[in-house]
């Protein structure tokens, strides 16, 4: 399935857009500046980092488009943190005499998004080890809510679904497991962060700063400034951005295992080491 005509061309126009600012701010500079010798990896990406990103055409779009997203997943996430509580609200609601089924039917679809913002809070955990306050403060939610709704039940002997019933065990039990393990762990999370913390221009300037730094890279292998063969090359080329410093100073030994493990773990990182660069 091809796309619109209309999106095909303002895809093309950006692309070509890219390319004519690449040539004029990145290759025009590579191809003449006095690089030191050995190569002073942190100073040459520096150089690139620091350059001008102008707006492209349809930068605005993107933009626009990206907001949208963030948006629309804010919609989605904001009631399903707090989908226990709200489950509750409408059990309480739906068991009262003379109460519309529907009520029922839609607490058992608040509660399975509880689960899932449960659940989704158990794998940050399970990442991070580190407690969050926005998924301790729905776990704490989930607990409540699903606590109060057995209360109801148990207060109004009313009838319902056993798929709701177990929707709201797996609430209250997910959710205080959940909570607990967060309330156990430390909240600046594991004593040793092993991936690296995010580096230089951010939004759509940072897909340029690394096409960027691709063609630099092309450029300095072209010069002969730096001697790699192929794989070295992608490895450099998939460095985070805002890390080819960690490649100076560095014997033939250690250099190898940084890039072997270009993306996680060649150190200890801390928040430090983080950058922000141009914005």
């Amino acid at each position: 399935m091809e796309p619109p005509k209309a999106l095909a061309d303002w895809a093309r126009k950006g692309d070509q857009a890219e390319r004519e600012w690449a040539r004029q701010s990145v290759d025009v500079w590579a191809r003449q500046a006095a690089f030191a010798q050995p190569l002073r990896w942190g100073e040459a990406e520096a150089a690139v980092l620091e350059r001008e990103y102008p707006p492209l055409p349809g930068s605005a779009v993107v933009r626009v488009v990206g907001l949208v997203g963030w948006i629309g997943t804010a919609i989605i996430a904001v009631p399903a943190l707090g989908a226990g509580l709200v489950g509750f609200a409408l059990v309480a609601v739906g068991t009262r005499p003379g109460a519309a089924e529907n009520w029922l039917s839609l607490a058992s679809f608040l509660f399975l998004l509880a689960v899932v913002a449960v659940c989704s809070s158990l794998g940050y955990w399970w990442q991070t080890r580190r407690r969050s306050l926005v998924f301790a403060a729905s776990d704490a939610g989930a607990v409540l809510g699903s606590g109060a709704a057995f209360a109801v039940l148990f207060a109004t002997h009313a009838t319902v679904s056993s798929w709701l019933v177990v929707l709201m065990a797996a609430t209250g039990v997910l959710g205080l497991v959940s909570l607990v393990l967060a309330l156990a762990s430390k909240p600046e999370g594991r004593p040793k962060q092993r991936k690296p913390p995010r580096r230089g221009p951010r939004g759509d300037k940072r897909a340029r700063a690394l096409r960027a730094r691709k063609r630099l890279l092309e450029i300095l292998v072209h010069r002969g400034l730096v001697d790699l063969d192929e794989a070295d090359r992608i490895r450099v080329g998939e460095m985070p951005l805002g890390y080819w410093s960690e490649l100076d100073g560095l014997d033939e030994r250690e250099r190898r295992r940084v890039l072997e493990m270009r993306h996680v773990g060649w150190r200890d990182f801390t928040p430090e080491d983080a950058w922000k660069g141009n914005a």
